[in-house]
């Protein structure tokens, strides 16, 4: 009779233990869970571009980084690493510019039903497949996106829906030293003829009102194709006849009729502008775009 007295008390205690640990492992899913909920939101950007822009607007409500932070890393050309998978498929935004610049974002994405991709070109934009993709030598495109993205935190975060939109605002009037630059040299630029070696500036060029000519000399080069000797032959005589106000030369594209052309044009005096595809290291949006406004506008304004 003892003995089975003693065996349903180790029974009751053990029954009283599990009841606790099952307690505890509920208590504890329900503290993550709500952790979960105010945890910061990651957005995981295809360049340091547009990480920029989305620190700026999330601020503090979101972890933010690049994949690519070098200038030297082409993002037509990149190649994702295993960590950098995990990276996006961990994330609640995959910030890029789209158009099939950084088309691997999305694909990295996809191994997760969690990630939202939110592309510049296609999502905000509304542009087109086939669209010149280097949509941040336009200001107000960085300054729409910046307005989308908070657009899309709010909806994802609404408590904080203030500060992004605050947060977007400041955004547009940290880009005013550029969008003032744009005005103050439009009235010279507008109507210049002038040439790119590739198309990558041309967003910018439309802003100043320049008359970009030779379209199938600058996509003949980004395509990696020689022009066709007509082609070769106009861009040729037009800086041997001194047509044009300055030739934009994308300096991460060197070689062969490049070369000739800059050459060519520095032979003729023709005003160069130096720019790049991607941003100089450790450079902000601002000051590499005024770097090359100023160029400009040494050479229009007198």
């Amino acid at each position: 009779m003892m003995q089975k007295k003693k065996t349903t008390a180790v029974v009751a205690i053990l029954l009283v233990v599990l009841a606790a640990i099952a307690g505890l492992v509920a208590w504890q899913g329900a503290n993550q869970k709500e952790g979960k909920k105010s945890d910061r939101l990651t957005i995981v950007a295809s360049t340091n571009v547009y990480a920029e822009l989305a620190k700026t607007v999330a601020g503090k409500h979101a972890d933010v980084s690049a994949i690519i932070t070098k200038q030297s890393v082409s993002p037509e050309d990149y190649e994702p690493t295993n960590a950098v998978a995990k990276k996006v498929s961990n994330a609640d935004i995959a910030f890029g510019n789209g158009l099939g610049y950084d088309a691997w974002l999305k694909k990295l994405a996809k191994t997760s039903k969690d990630t939202q991709v939110l592309y510049v070109g296609e999502d905000i934009l509304n542009k087109k497949s086939g669209s010149n993709p280097h949509l941040w030598n336009d200001p107000d495109n960085m300054i729409q996106a910046a307005q989308g993205l908070a657009d899309t935190l709010s909806k994802k975060d609404p408590k904080h829906e203030a500060d992004y939109q605050a947060n977007a605002k400041a955004y547009a009037d940290k880009l005013k030293p550029v969008t003032d630059k744009i005005d103050e040299l439009a009235a010279k630029v507008a109507g210049k003829e002038v040439i790119e070696t590739e198309p990558v500036y041309e967003y910018m060029l439309d802003a100043l009102g320049a008359k970009v000519v030779g379209d199938e000399f600058a996509e003949a080069i980004e395509e990696g194709n020689d022009p066709s000797p007509a082609v070769l032959s106009d861009i040729q005589s037009k800086i041997k006849n001194h047509e044009l106000a300055f030739l934009v030369y994308n300096t991460q594209t060197t070689g062969g009729t490049v070369d000739k052309i800059v050459k060519l044009a520095k032979d003729n005096n023709v005003p160069i502008v130096k720019v790049t595809e991607t941003s100089p290291n450790n450079t902000s949006y601002v000051d590499w775009k005024l770097s090359e406004l100023k160029q400009i506008q040494n050479i229009v304004v007198k």
